[in-house]
């Protein structure tokens, strides 16, 4: 009798104390496929593991480690999993940092789908309703967890069997648009499959418009300029020759259309904040803290004040700091902005999300005010590199510092907006691109955009920028729109307040000051458009590198 994999036994061996038909059965330490698979519970358990592949708010997997430090959002401010020196350009098959365990841990849960789906339809416990919807769930799981491997490095193996150990395990990788085409499919079936809503104690699982929402975006990823022919690097394991424009826009509109969505109506800036750390008709998916799923640690001793016990660990990049508008809808720099440098004015007035989003001197938290400030600043940890710009984005102040994040926000009707009006704008219908772009911005109570052409486009690049910072899309955006040459070869800037004395010598008692400094240099190269394989996975099946490694 075969025994079910590792990671299934350590799941089933969590919270099963009550089964005790199960754990009369000798031996006590694993349990067997006919143990799972003649046991509802066991079964439903094993369906709940399948969702860890997700992953949560850090890369791969590696504690700490937010995808925005991998980007011109922020930066980490210590060296984890070799960050900074992947951000130098210094990303190999060898040292692929907190990327490499993408892959290892989506095949890991992608062979867990597996096994699930091949044996599903025989089972006979439970109601056919209740088996429809479990594997309805996986299937989605599984298409997510390829979209975040295509996403990542191309065309990659597509495995839909399970294989056994004495199985040849030397699998070519599959085209890309081959995988695109493969994950719609199935994304379309796990559609039909899954409720269209859900209950109150069921809220984070799957329902139609997670299917939909993901199609879309996945389209969205498939039809920008990185999968276009022309681009490089092309071929079957990086074009997408198709125009499912129209596809992408109808499965964004088919959630927007869902009644139990709704874009949540703000008045301040916690309001705003409020989205990202409870329950909402907004949010379309979201990985849940509970007794059924584990969802990552806690962004609030992740993120915030050292003198509560956190290590300020993800800083926002003076960039992105910039970026934000005032509340007039002009830039900074603008004439007529109302924009003051001066160090007591230099964050008022600004689009209410920059106070939800990022933390600065002045901000308070958990009744701390940040002071950030040499000397004399308590929450400056001289261990760590420190931009000045704590994220804030997800950390709740009613959770203890150390209680781990109740929500992870993976897609929200905000989001989808910003699909539909790409979508429609690479459509050619303009009028309704700039009708959500507004809805978005609105929102926030900023003014309408009137671009077309050209400028529209850069208007809707920007407002993925400011309304899903640090959801983890820029990283892909600037990729998928083949900007990352521009974008991610900027030095990474940050803030430096001072107290100085008349001579320019630290001084408690001195006058607050601030410079702009460089607290990184970074390195992007064209053949970071797509992660290296790692070496451990060629070896182990003789798999085409990515193009530059």
């Amino acid at each position: 009798m075969k025994n079910i994999n590792i990671l299934f036994l350590v799941t089933l061996l969590i919270g099963v104390g009550c089964q005790k038909q199960v754990l009369d059965k000798p031996p006590k330490d694993f349990f067997t496929e006919a143990d799972v698979w003649n046991d509802f519970g066991l079964i439903k358990q094993f369906e709940n593991r399948i969702y860890e592949g997700l992953g949560s708010w850090y890369v791969g997997d590696a504690a700490n480690i937010m995808l925005a430090s991998y980007s011109d959002e922020a930066m980490s401010a210590e060296n984890l999993n070799n960050v900074y020196n992947i951000n130098a350009g210094n990303i190999t098959p060898d040292a692929t940092g907190a990327f490499g365990n993408i892959w290892t841990l989506n095949y890991q849960y992608i062979r867990m789908a597996n096994i699930f789906l091949s044996k599903i339809d025989d089972v006979e416990l439970g109601t056919a309703d209740e088996r429809s919807i479990l594997k309805g769930e996986v299937k989605f799981l599984r298409a997510k967890m390829y979209s975040n491997l295509i996403q990542n490095f191309g065309g990659v193996p597509l495995i839909t069997k399970v294989y056994e150990l004495s199985d040849s395990f030397q699998v070519p990788r599959n085209g890309y648009q081959e995988i695109v085409d493969w994950i719609v499919k199935e994304l379309d079936e796990a559609k039909d499959l899954v409720p269209l809503s859900r209950p109150s104690d069921e809220w984070g699982r799957i329902t139609k418009g997670i299917c939909l929402g993901t199609k879309a975006e996945v389209l969205l990823n498939a039809n920008s300029k990185l999968h276009d022919p022309g681009s490089d690097p092309n071929g079957p394991l990086f074009t997408y020759d198709k125009n499912t424009w129209q596809d992408c826009a109808d499965a964004a509109k088919a959630v927007i259309d869902m009644p139990q969505y709704e874009l949540q109506q703000v008045t301040t800036s916690q309001d705003y904040h409020n989205i990202f750390i409870k329950p909402n008709p907004e949010i379309i998916f979201a990985r849940v803290n509970s007794t059924e799923f584990q969802a990552g640690g806690s962004l609030n001793s992740l993120n915030g004040p050292p003198i509560l016990g956190a290590i300020m660990e993800t800083q926002a990049l003076q960039g992105l700091v910039d970026a934000y508008e005032m509340t007039n809808g002009k830039g900074i720099l603008e004439p007529g902005s109302g924009y003051d440098p001066s160090p007591e004015t230099i964050y008022n007035n600004r689009d209410l999300r920059f106070d939800a989003n990022i933390s600065h001197r002045g901000s308070v938290w958990k009744n701390v005010a940040w002071e950030l400030v040499h000397p004399d600043g308590y929450d400056v940890n001289v261990k760590f590199t420190t931009a000045g710009y704590p994220v804030r984005k997800f950390m709740d102040e009613s959770r203890a510092i150390n209680e781990p994040t109740a929500i992870w926000s993976r897609l929200r009707l905000a989001t989808i907006y910003l699909v539909y009006a790409e979508a429609q704008y690479e459509l050619g219908h303009e009028d309704d691109a700039r009708e959500y772009v507004n809805k978005v911005r609105n929102r926030v109570h900023l003014p309408d955009i009137n671009s077309s052409g050209d400028e529209l486009f850069k208007d809707i690049q920007y407002e993925r920028r400011i309304e899903l910072c640090f959801e983890g899309y820029r990283f892909y955006d600037v990729r998928r729109w083949m900007i990352a040459m521009e974008t991610e070869n900027e030095p990474a800037m940050g803030i430096n307040w001072k107290k100085l004395d008349a001579g320019g010598n630290l001084d408690p008692n001195g006058t607050l000051t601030y410079t702009f400094d460089v607290f990184q240099n970074r390195v992007f190269k064209p053949n970071f458009y797509y992660i290296p394989i790692p070496t451990s996975e060629m070896e182990k099946t003789d798999l085409e590198q990515n193009p530059g490694y």
